[in-house]
Order: structure tokens, then C-alpha cells, then sequence
């Protein structure tokens, strides 16, 4: 019956009653619906706002949280660097080589002729690259007619590493398959190439969405970033804006007119900002909703909602009756109303559970959204969550294990950030392997030619990296060999790597294992305020655990190879109550020398206990695909869900903070008072999203 009254309740008419109940909320809803910027945004917007005395102080408010997300590239000297190879793509008629002349016109008054070559691969359009050579002409700069990918290869290769590379693009419709062609191309160029994606300031919201899907999906390297053209032509930005937010385009420079080299402008967040909310004349404006249109609206639903007002009080009531006895089974106390309202409301407050709540609200409407929005959308939420507590670091905790779908036996590396003290905050990027390859959840990957677990890890951790955090990234990997660890060393990645009491390094007396380079640390007990948030400590109560570590230098040393300094980090878990030792951990780091040796003792602990949101994501992913075989990119969109529905269950039982919620959880399926177990953890976190949708309702 829970069940049934939630997948009928209509998510337009919460929204609307919400709404309703916040008069400043609505009026910034309709003026930013109005200015060009998606419900998706706003109502996410909205959610966050503060209360506010009037509607210009909410507006002023969402000035500063736009300014704040919009990404924008700091200053014109970051993309202007030797060696730059930059192609811009986008659909037919957009302005790229129009954009491109302008490009090339800037870069000639910065460095010169000779610092600058002019490729192009439309050779469709009739005249196209005939226009390219005309620039090419007026600027004294080369220009290279492409036709395939083995000529951009050859071109390329003859082209200095300092000139600057301007690569314009034959205009491709967001529903082409060429598409991926196009992006194949430019990833065989034998160079790397940044491309920035043409956003049409005048096309609708839908179009751009579909436009910038499509080409962050494309198989091709991320995108760099993105230009947005024809300002003069456009009625609002507000689209255009609301797109580079949503996709983390960040954006370059905008185009205003037709004129070569003129009509290009360089502006901040704020100056972009500004010119969205800009309130210019116009005539009637017979797509945006007015005043009276908004009022008319709640009017009428309004009046629907009372027809059914009697009905509905009495399916909650009876609903709420349910799960008022549920504890009193058994001659357990009856749960309060009280209780329940305070464990609905720990959804709204803790992030991990907040989003996975929506998600699973999207599921239970029949579908999951595609695995790399939901991993841009978790990516932002960690990173505003990290921004605010401004955290030392954000860790990425990677986990790996085996996965059956029908006949398909396949392994699972899974991700999640987590902040410097061990709070879960969202899934990361999700990794599938089987017989005919590896696929990746983040955005502009597919198929892979990995064949190792190795390799894809490797892999995992370039695609996290790409990610605009507020803080260092610190990578937590277990039973690496020194191989991979080389790798991600060799690429600028900080790890933290988790190894057995046997791993071999060597210190300032040659090859020893690292339990025995430990047994010379001078371990210092850490303070209570300096554990992991987590509600126990390898099975015993926080308050019973006593963390004790050390460090010390070391290097790995391998044959043909150059050594590695790093860090040995050993924690020791004693019981305060008698003095044993419970559990030892060791582990090596590298890159992390603002990091102390206590807080990087703590995340070998985060790591250990972060198999536990493995197991209970690896038991959500069973149950969604059902022993079926299966699509491997709709795999990868269970495994994203799964992963961060098995954080929040996690998090619900680890969480010092959520103790209370998590009583009420377990009292919801019937148990005492104790905590919640790990077994019925998951389902602990179904009943608390289905509660707060009935507290909704």
C-alpha cells in the first residue's frame, strides 16, 4: 500500500504545494524559468536557498550561487600556452570557423604569424575550407586542408611542439553517428588536442542539452571546455549558461556579432552571470510564464489538491498508523510521529543520502538516468559538499569485485569520494570488465582496450581526476603492485596504497618488509576528534577504540626502474579497555607530504571499512539485474545507482550522526533498539527514502 501511494503521488504537485509555502522561492523560480535556466537547475537551486526577507534578496542570492558554479576559464593566459592544439566542434551552423578566424586573429596579435598553423578537416560543405584559406590569407598563417585521420597524423607530426594548433570541424547534427568518428579522428592525431565544444546562444535549452550529451559522450577525450556564439542573435543566455554548468564546460570566450576579430569577448563568471539576468525590452514574451500565468496555475492545482485533500489525509493517516505499529510487535514501543519526522528529515540533511533519495525516486518511475549524468551530478554535489567544509583533501576510495549477469561473469571496480575525515559523499567513476573489454561510466568513455585490471585502474583514476575539486585528491588503492603504482606516480596522481605486512621496501639499512621498517616508528596515539566519522572501529564501539600511529621514508626500488620515494604509514587499533591490539594496517603513500601521518593512518582505516559499501553495492547491483544478460552501458548505469545506494547504506550505519535514524530504520523492519546490521542495512535505507516520500505526500 507504501508502495502504490508513492508511485502515485505527482511530483508536479509537491513541487507546486512547495513552492506555494515559499513566496520569494516562486518568484526566483519564474524569473530565472524566464532569464532561460532548466527546472532541473533551479529546483536544485532552490533546495539550497536560504530564507529570504523579499524577492530581490533571493535573486541577489542566486547571482552568487551562479557566479560560484559557473566555470570559466581564470584568465586568457591559461589557454594560450606553447604547444596548444585546440579544435572546435559542434553542429552545422553554430559559427565555428567564423569563431576560429577570431581565435587565430587573437593568437597573431599575441605571438606572431609563425606561431600559428590553421588546420581543417570540412571538406563536406562546399567553399568551407576555401573561407578558412581566405583567413589564412589575412592573418600570413598556413592552412591544411585534412582528409582523413593518417593526413591530421602526418600534418601534425611536421608541425613544431611550440606552434599553436587551430583545428576547425565539418559541423555534425548531435544525432550523427560521425559524431564518434569525428572525435576518433581527433584522438589519433599523435598530439593531444583540446576541443571546445560551440554552443548556439539563440538554440533552445533542449537543444543545447542534446548537443552537449552528445559530444561528452562521443568516445573521445573530455571535453576542454566550451565558446558560446551568436549573443547578439539571442533573446536570453540563460540556456547556454545553465548547459556549461550542468556539463562543467568551462566557458572560454563568447562571440557577440559577425566581425573578425572584433566580436570575441573574454568574460568572468560574474560579467556572464550579469549579462543573463540583464532585463532587456522586449515584446510579450509568449514563452516564459508571467505572474498571472504562474497564479493561474497554482490556482488550478490548488483546487484539485482540496477535491482530493480529504482522500489523501486519510490514505496517510492509515499509511502512518502502519509504521507507528510496527515496533509494537513483539511487545516492542510503538515508534512516535516525533521519530519518524526526525528520521525522514536526516535524509534532507546528509548529501549521500539526499541524492541517493532522488535517485531512487528516478527509479521508481521505471528508468535510471544514463551512468555518466549521474556521475557529473554526484561529481558536483561532492565538490560543493568539500567547498563548504573546506576539507584538506578529498579521497577516492577504489574497490573491486566480481559481478554475474545471466551468462557474463565480469569484474566491478568501484569508486567513491569520501572528505578528509571518512564521510562518504558520493559515488565516483564505475568500471566493468568483461571477455570483450572494459567500459566506463565517465562521460566520454565506452568501450576499452584495457585487457588488465591493472590497466583499467589505471584508467579509473585519470578519469576521477578530471574532476574540478576544491581540494587535493588523494587516490586510496589496495594491493596495487609497484607497477601500477609507478604508473599513477608517473602521471601526477597522489595515492595512498594499502599492502600486506610482507611488502618489500627498503630504508636508510637496506631491503626490509614494511611490519618490519614499522616496528621503528614512533607511534602517537590520535585524538578522539581525529578519528574517522565512523560509528564503530573494526567491530568495537568508537568510544572503546584507542588509534595509535607512525611514519617513516622509504623507497621502492625496482630493477631498470628509478627509485620511489615514499611514505610509510602503520596504524594499530588497541582496545582502551585491557590493552590488546585488534588490528595493524600498513600502507605507502606518495605525493602527500601536506598530509600528517594521523590523518593518513585514519584513511587506511577508511579504506578497510569502505568494503563494506562494496559488498552492499555489489547486493543492490544483483538485485537490479536480475540474472539477466544485459546492455553493457545499462550495466553501468545499475552499477552507478548501486554504488551510491551501497555508500548511503553504509553511511547510515556508519555515521555517528545518523545513529538516531538508523535505530529508526531498524525498527521499521521489526528490530529492537540496537543498531542496524549490515545485512539489513540496504533495506533499512529503503524504508527511511519511502517514509520521507510519505512525509512528502
Amino acid at each position: 500500500a507504501l508502495r502504490g501511494a508513492l508511485e502515485s503521488r505527482i511530483d508536479e504537485l509537491l513541487w507546486g504545494s512547495q513552492l506555494r509555502q515559499a513566496p520569494p522561492a516562486l518568484a526566483l523560480f519564474q524569473s530565472l524559468l524566464g532569464f532561460g535556466f532548466s527546472t532541473a537547475l533551479l529546483r536544485a537551486m532552490i533546495q539550497r536557498m536560504p530564507d529570504q526577507p523579499d524577492a530581490r534578496a533571493a535573486l541577489q542570492w542566486a547571482r552568487a550561487e551562479l557566479i560560484k558554479h559557473l566555470p570559466a576559464l581564470p584568465d586568457e593566459d591559461a589557454l594560450w600556452q606553447p604547444g596548444l592544439a585546440l579544435a572546435l566542434v559542434g553542429p552545422t551552423g553554430v559559427g565555428k570557423t567564423t569563431t576560429l578566424a577570431k581565435l587565430a586573429a587573437r593568437c597573431v596579435r599575441r605571438s606572431g604569424p609563425d606561431s600559428l598553423v590553421l588546420l581543417t578537416t570540412d571538406t563536406y560543405r562546399i567553399g568551407a575550407h576555401e573561407q578558412l584559406k581566405i583567413y589564412g590569407q589575412m592573418l600570413h598563417v598556413p592552412v591544411h586542408v585534412v582528409q582523413d585521420a593518417q593526413e591530421l597524423r602526418r600534418i601534425v607530426s611536421g608541425i613544431r611542439p611550440a606552434q599553436t594548433i587551430l583545428i576547425d570541424n565539418v559541423g555534425i547534427s548531435q544525432r550523427d553517428r560521425y559524431v564518434n568518428e569525428q572525435a576518433a579522428l581527433l584522438a589519433g592525431a599523435g598530439r593531444p588536442i583540446k576541443r571546445l565544444l560551440v554552443l548556439n546562444a539563440s538554440s533552445h535549452g533542449d537543444t543545447l542539452d542534446e548537443v552537449a550529451r552528445s559530444y561528452t559522450r562521443d568516445g573521445g577525450p573530455p571535453l576542454g571546455g566550451c565558446i558560446i556564439t551568436k549573443l547578439d542573435e539571442a533573446g536570453r543566455i540563460g540556456a547556454a549558461l545553465d548547459t556549461s554548468i550542468r556539463y562543467r564546460l568551462p566557458i572560454h570566450y563568447v562571440s557577440n556579432g559577425q566581425k573578425v576579430p572584433e566580436h570575441l569577448l573574454f568574460l568572468t563568471s560574474a560579467e556572464l552571470v550579469d549579462r543573463s539576468l540583464a532585463h532587456e525590452p522586449s515584446g510579450a514574451a509568449l514563452f516564459t510564464p508571467t505572474e498571472a500565468d504562474m497564479a493561474a496555475l497554482l490556482s488550478v492545482t490548488k483546487a484539485r489538491a482540496d477535491e482530493n485533500d480529504a482522500r489523501e489525509q486519510q490514505g496517510r493517516k492509515a499509511l502512518l498508523a502502519g509504521l507507528l505499529s510496527v515496533s509494537a510487535q513483539q511487545g516492542r514501543a510503538e515508534l512516535t510521529l516525533t521519530e519518524l519526522q526526525a528520521a525522514a528529515a536526516s535524509v534532507d540533511i546528509d548529501p549521500v543520502l539526499a541524492e541517493g533519495y532522488e535517485l531512487w525516486r528516478t527509479h521508481q518511475s521505471g528508468s535510471l538516468p544514463m551512468a555518466a549524468d549521474q556521475l557529473a551530478l554526484l561529481a558536483r554535489t561532492a565538490s560543493d559538499d568539500l567547498a563548504d567544509r573546506e576539507a584538506a583533501c578529498v579521497f577516492v576510495a577504489h574497490g573491486r569485485t566480481v559481478i554475474e549477469t545471466g551468462s557474463r561473469r565480469g569484474t566491478w571496480l568501484s569508486s567513491a569520494w569520501l572528505d578528509d575525515a571518512g564521510r562518504a559523499l558520493a559515488a565516483a567513476d564505475q568500471r566493468l570488465g568483461f571477455s570483450d573489454g572494459w567500459y566506463g561510466a565517465a562521460p566520454g568513455t565506452g568501450g576499452l582496450e584495457a585487457t588488465t585490471v591493472a590497466d583499467a585502474l589505471i584508467r579509473q583514476v585519470d578519469s576521477v581526476a578530471v574532476h574540478d575539486m576544491p581540494a587535493p585528491v588523494v587516490h586510496l588503492v589496495d594491493g596495487a603492485g609497484q607497477g601500477v603504482l609507478r604508473k599513477l606516480s608517473g602521471r601526477g596522481h597522489c595515492w595512498l596504497a594499502s599492502c600486506g605486512a610482507k611488502t618489500r621496501v627498503h630504508d636508510a639499512e637496506g631491503a626490509a618488509t614494511i611490519s618490519a621498517v614499522s616496528r621503528n616508528f614512533a607511534f602517537q596515539p590520535l585524538r578522539t576528534e581525529d578519528y574517522p566519522a565512523l560509528e564503530t572501529l573494526v567491530g568495537l564501539a568508537r568510544s572503546h577504540a584507542v588509534l595509535w600511529a607512525g611514519s617513516g621514508l622509504v623507497r621502492l626500488i625496482a630493477r631498470g626502474s628509478d627509485p620511489i620515494d615514499a611514505l610509510a604509514v602503520g596504524l594499530r587499533i588497541v582496545d582502551g579497555r585491557d590493552g590488546r591490539l585488534l588490528r595493524e594496517f600498513h600502507g605507502l603513500a606518495y605525493g602527500t607530504a601536506d598530509l600528517d601521518a594521523a590523518r593518513l593512518a585514519c584513511a587506511l582505516l577508511i579504506r578497510a571499512d569502505h568494503q563494506a559499501a562494496l559488498r552492499q553495492a555489489a547486493m543492490i547491483f544483483s538485485s537490479l539485474s536480475d540474472g539477466r544478460d544485459a546492455n553493457p552501458l545499462s550495466l553501468l548505469d545499475q552499477a552507478v545507482y548501486a554504488a551510491h545506494q551501497g555508500l548511503a547504506s553504509w553511511r547510515l550505519r556508519q555515521g555517528p550522526e545518523l545513529a538516531q535514524a538508523a535505530a529508526t530504520a531498524a525498527r521499521l523492519q521489526g528490530g529492537g533498539r540496537g543498531g542496524l546490521s549490515a545485512g539489513r542495512a540496504y533495506a533499512g535505507l529503503m524504508k527511511l527514502y519511502a517514509l520521507k516520500g510519505l512525509m512528502a505526500w
